[in-house]
């Protein structure tokens, strides 16, 4: 019944305002029944639908489970085949290596007889060359015209083309071994080279079948674990069809009971109770148009307001800023105030030392003046022309330095006063200036406080403007909120003003301050 409630206000507000006077008298439903046999629909609808949702997921798990653990088998048994004729190959490249072994084996033994027979057919040849080299000398040393000799001489040269073609076709045996040798030392080492291409290719084979198997196993495990939740999912299933009959035996007793509870109510309707009800409906409503028209003026003239109040506030903003750049000014003046003291001091010391020199030059003369005096005393007349010449001088020299001491004294002293009162400017407008920043820093609080509350303001001018259809009777709580609000922004826009008349009045005496220095 609680859900019936909840759908039947979700449609009263989801549907379309009706014009005031209008009573819509139509019945949500036919009856108590096609209600609860809706609903009931709807709640066995959407479990049958999770039901159904949910067996299909598990059982496309445990086929995309059996797909791969299928793939996974097939990949092992390309993996073994391929293993199978990796080790074909290499026990194919063994025994040709072997092969290639024994024929090098049975070619050094043949380079070793052709060597050995090369070494014959040389020293042959060389015995033959001494040979015929002694009869040649022979001859020369003794002429014999016998034909032994002649017959021995051609026999020695035809053992010597003999012995050079047996060298010759020695050669070319040696040079047919050694291509022989050649190529048999090519064929190991691609036999190598292929049994090691083979074991490495048996060794990644391995690794892979191993992989695989230790993934087949895995599958296999999550394959049954698939089947376990398959069937607990089929029990849950059960279990859910048994609740969802439960449920719809209740939903029947309930609309039975529904029912009967109607007939009685249906009898007790009063037609006059509802014409009452229907007029008091109207005036309801004709009250709430005219509240929602007043709150619209209310928050028209509140809007207005707080144009006017965003409006001061950038004025006043604006004059912070000019009140910031006068800040400025004031400090930039300090330090050139203070610049101008140290220049002031400079000259001050330069002028003591200059009066500490004309202070000592007199004591300095007055010495000399002794010293020449006593050196003067042999000659009475020369002294005296001496003395007064130099009491002359004397007198001269202490005059204009007595009137440079003066002059220098009075020079000291001005600078003194003029450094003591920029002193005293320099302190006044150094207090002015931190005066005036701490107004500042108080007037830019108070602005950050007035924006806040400008902020707060618009805030609650817009809570107010949403809430305004759907809880008309909150206007009055709403106003007295808002009116606190402005009351709050005018206190706080009455402290800038009296923050920024009183930076106007310091800025006005401290440039009184600068003109009449």
């Amino acid at each position: 019944m609680v859900t019936i409630r909840r759908k039947e206000e979700q449609k009263a507000q989801g549907s379309p305002r009706a014009e005031v006077g209008e009573i819509d008298t139509r019945a949500p439903f036919q009856s108590v029944k096609a209600a609860v046999s809706l609903f009931g629909e709807v709640a066995v609808s959407k479990v049958k639908r999770a039901d159904s949702m949910r067996k299909r997921l598990s059982s496309e798990n445990v086929l995309d489970k059996e797909t791969q653990l299928h793939l996974a088998q097939r990949e092992l048994n390309r993996i073994k085949k391929q293993l199978e004729s990796d080790e074909t190959t290499k026990a194919q490249a063994l025994s040709e290596l072997e092969k290639a072994k024994r024929t090098l084996d049975d070619l050094n033994t043949k380079l070793k007889a052709v060597c050995e027979s090369k070494q014959s057919a040389i020293k042959g040849a060389e015995y033959v060359k001494n040979q015929a080299k002694q009869l040649e000398r022979a001859k020369s040393q003794k002429e014999i015209g016998t034909g032994a000799w002649k017959r021995e001489l051609e026999h020695a040269r035809k053992e010597y083309a003999t012995t050079v073609a047996e060298l010759d076709t020695v050669k070319q045996e040696l040079t047919k071994i050694r291509q022989d040798f050649d190529a048999a030392l090519e064929t190991k080492q691609i036999a190598f080279q292929t049994a090691a291409e083979a074991q490495r290719s048996a060794n990644v084979n391995k690794e892979k079948a191993t992989e695989l198997s230790k993934e087949i196993v895995a599958m296999k495990a999550s394959k049954e674990q698939l089947r376990l939740a398959l069937i607990q999912a089929q029990e849950e299933q059960a279990k859910i069809i048994a609740e969802k009959d439960a449920c719809r035996q209740s939903y029947i007793t309930e609309k039975e009971e529904a029912e009967k509870k109607l007939m009685p109510l249906k009898e007790e309707c009063d037609p006059e109770i509802t014409r009452n009800l229907e007029v008091k409906l109207a005036e309801t409503s004709a009250q709430i148009e005219t509240l929602q028209e007043e709150m619209k003026k209310v928050h028209a003239s509140e809007m207005d307001t707080v144009r006017l109040v965003t409006s001061e506030l950038n004025e006043a903003t604006s004059k912070l800023q000019e009140v910031a750049e006068e800040e400025n000014s004031l400090r930039n003046l300090v330090i050139s105030l203070r610049l101008e003291l140290e220049n002031v001091r400079k000259d001050q010391d330069d002028s003591k030392e200059k009066k500490a020199a004309t202070e000592s030059l007199p004591a300095d003369l007055h010495c000399k003046f002794q010293r020449i005096k006593s050196e003067t005393v042999l000659e009475p007349a020369l002294a005296e022309e001496k003395e007064d010449d130099l009491s002359d001088e004397h007198s001269f020299t202490l005059q204009r330095l007595t009137s440079e001491s003066e002059n220098a004294r009075k020079e000291a002293d001005e600078m003194n006063k003029n450094t003591e009162e920029l002193k005293q400017e320099t302190e006044a407008n150094q207090i002015a200036a931190e005066e005036t920043e701490k107004r500042l820093q108080l007037v830019l609080r108070e602005a950050e406080e007035a924006r806040a509350a400008e902020q707060k303001v618009i805030n609650e001018m817009k809570v107010l403007s949403e809430t305004q259809d759907s809880s008309p009777g909150s206007t009055s709580q709403s106003s007295s909120k808002i009116n606190s609000s402005f009351k709050k922004f005018e206190a706080f826009r009455r402290k800038v003003k009296e923050s920024e008349d009183l930076i106007e009045k310091d800025g006005g005496n401290y440039h009184g301050r600068s003109g009449g220095n």
